[in-house]
């Protein structure tokens, strides 16, 4: 496989390929004790916390609401953790936990601004 491919398909988040060829299992192992609802969103939290990047943020958001989360919850997420983590952290993960929910933040925050 290129480089280039490679490179693509982990800047997608190319499940498949992360979890045979990179060896990052990004499934929910069944034998944890938390559901797949819940480990969805702890993982949204964990890469809010890390400061990861949008796609990952847009990736595991998109992966809480295929369990059943709903965008509340998501969003609950965020407010709790951000005692903990900072506002720059918490800033920095809008972007991509919006895009999961195809919610043009920048688009809103125009509508807001205009007169």
């Amino acid at each position: 496989m290129k480089y280039h491919e490679i490179l693509r398909r982990l800047a997608i988040v190319d499940e498949e390929f992360a979890g045979d060829l990179a060896g990052l299992g990004l499934g929910t192992p069944t034998d944890w004790a938390l559901d797949a609802k819940t480990a969805a969103l702890v993982r949204v939290g964990a890469l809010a916390a890390i400061g990861s990047p949008e796609v990952c943020l847009e990736w595991s958001a998109t992966r809480a609401l295929a369990t059943g989360a709903t965008e509340d919850e998501i969003t609950g997420v965020l407010l709790a953790i951000a005692p903990v983590i900072g506002l720059g952290r918490i800033t920095g993960a809008v972007s991509g936990v919006a895009a999961a929910f195809e919610y043009d933040v920048e688009a809103a925050l125009d509508e807001t601004d205009s007169p």
